[in-house]
């Protein structure tokens, strides 16, 4: 009589403790997103522009830095990355409460997305680095849960500290989450006992992320509007406690991320793709259109659904496709589509929306997830982890 499997353990006390590390991280750095526009308009007295510019500055100078960062995590392991990436970034986020021009924030801001360029891929990294080849969409959930539950968090508990307290008690305490994080950082892998060899020539993007880097960058665009605006816009329309827009936001996708976890291996990275790329579309044309505390929430929900299933199915081509010893390569490439979608949306968006308004804006950022859409097929193709080896570039197999 045959045995029934035995799935290894995954939720082991080191990965536990990555993941609790992760969250904390996270819980501060989102606790920002509330806080940083209010700041910026009301205190400065900045525009919707210097808003959008001061919010796209960490995501631009992440992507900078995402090319070096990845190869480091190769060869000197993960635990650096996160270690060292959480105190710049918890530091940086401390010292915006001494800011008091609108430069002093952008610099500020600049280094805490360095530093959060390499806590992401160190952790990323470090996550599939702990699971079984068998259970590595497992691992990716459990961390992509650790940021959006800190999602859910993070932005009340920012406003509800910069009302109560003051707004530099927020960047404070946020700044501070994000340095004590760094010490969870000690359970990931270190230096590997054999780093991979140093390739002939110095090739920045992995082959392997830059397709599916190109639908994200497509799909996020529009999705930095509703980062960078959604507290203002929220006010705007009569909603008294912003940060709970986040809320509901961050509620659907883990509801999703928790019961609909299996859809984008079921479905395949394309038509998921492409069912995120519409819903993201439809969710943006309902803030543009529906300006009411109602339409904001609902607008808010049905753009979650779009970012519940469009970073996972791409993020699974890649690490597919990139060998283990490149895999911190290969996700710092990914990601730094994410960043530059953050960091150009947001001066873009919030131009529209000086110029125009903040639902012309909105519309606009429908429009180019309409256009993402379009695009889609094109770019993909007929990439699927079993074709994207010949389709992308050429990988050592696992």
């Amino acid at each position: 009589m045959t045995s029934p499997t035995v799935r290894p353990t995954l939720l082991t006390p080191r990965f536990v403790a990555l993941v609790s590390g992760v969250t904390l991280y996270f819980l501060g750095l989102n606790m920002t997103l509330s806080v940083l526009p209010l700041f910026v308009e009301g205190e400065l007295g900045g525009t919707d522009a210097q808003v959008g510019i001061a919010v796209s500055s960490f995501g631009l100078a992440a992507a900078c830095i995402r090319p070096i960062i990845g190869p480091l995590g190769d060869r000197h392991g993960r635990q650096r990355l996160i270690v060292s990436g959480a105190i710049v970034a918890g530091l940086a986020t401390i010292a915006t409460a001494t800011a008091t021009s609108l430069g002093m924030v952008i610099a500020f801001r600049a280094l805490a997305g360095l530093g959060e360029a390499a806590v992401f891929v160190g952790a990323a990294s470090a996550a599939q680095d702990l699971a079984t080849d068998e259970r590595r969409g497992e691992a990716a959930s459990y961390f992509s849960l650790a940021i959006y539950s800190s999602l859910f968090l993070g932005p009340p508990l920012g406003e509800w500290i910069s009302e109560t307290f003051g707004n530099d008690t927020a960047w404070v305490l946020a700044g501070g989450l994000a340095v004590l994080a760094a010490s969870t950082g000690i359970v990931a892998p270190g230096a590997p006992a054999e780093p991979p060899p140093k390739p002939e020539r110095r090739v920045l993007l992995h082959r392997a992320a830059l397709r599916p880097g190109a639908v994200l960058f497509l799909g996020l665009l529009g999705y930095t509007g509703f980062l960078a605006f959604a507290a203002l816009h929220a006010e705007e329309v009569g909603i008294a406690n912003t940060g709970t827009v986040f809320t509901v936001f961050a509620l659907v996708i883990i509801f999703l991320r928790i019961f609909a976890a299996k859809l984008p291996d079921q479905l395949g990275p394309i038509r998921t793709s492409r069912i995120s790329l519409s819903c993201g579309a439809v969710g943006l044309a309902v803030l543009a259109v529906w300006t009411e505390p109602v339409g904001v929430y609902v607008g808010a929900a049905i753009l979650a659904v779009a970012q519940s299933f469009l970073f996972p199915a791409l993020f699974a081509l890649v690490v597919d496709d990139a060998p283990d010893a490149e895999r911190s390569h290969a996700i710092s490439t990914l990601s730094m589509f994410f960043d530059l979608a953050f960091g150009l949306g947001g001066p873009v968006i919030g131009l529209i929306s000086d110029t125009f308004d903040r639902s012309t804006a909105f519309a606009v950022s429908a429009g180019i997830a309409t256009f993402a859409l379009a695009m889609c097929g094109r770019i993909l193709g007929d990439v699927t982890p079993s074709t994207s080896v010949r389709e992308i570039g050429p990988r050592s197999r696992r």
